[in-house]
């Protein structure tokens, strides 16, 4: 999912996105240069661009949405 915007990111909010980027692949055990973190970084940016700014959100929107019992 990409979301389109004609925002740019600023030096601090990559500085923060990485920050974020950092946290979520130590939490995960994902190593930083693989191709799965560049898929978090992009959905990262992607939900940053499209409002979300706590830290510990951008964080949780990585996360698969659980499925429900007999789905």
């Amino acid at each position: 999912m990409s979301f389109s915007s004609y925002d740019a990111l600023e030096a601090r909010d990559l500085s923060f996105l990485r920050q974020v980027l950092e946290e979520a692949c130590a939490e995960r055990g994902v190593i930083l240069d693989s191709a799965e973190a560049a898929g978090m970084a992009r959905s990262l940016i992607d939900w940053y661009l499209f409002g979300i700014r706590h830290p510990q959100q951008l964080k949780d929107m990585l996360d698969p949405l659980p499925l429900r019992a007999g789905s």
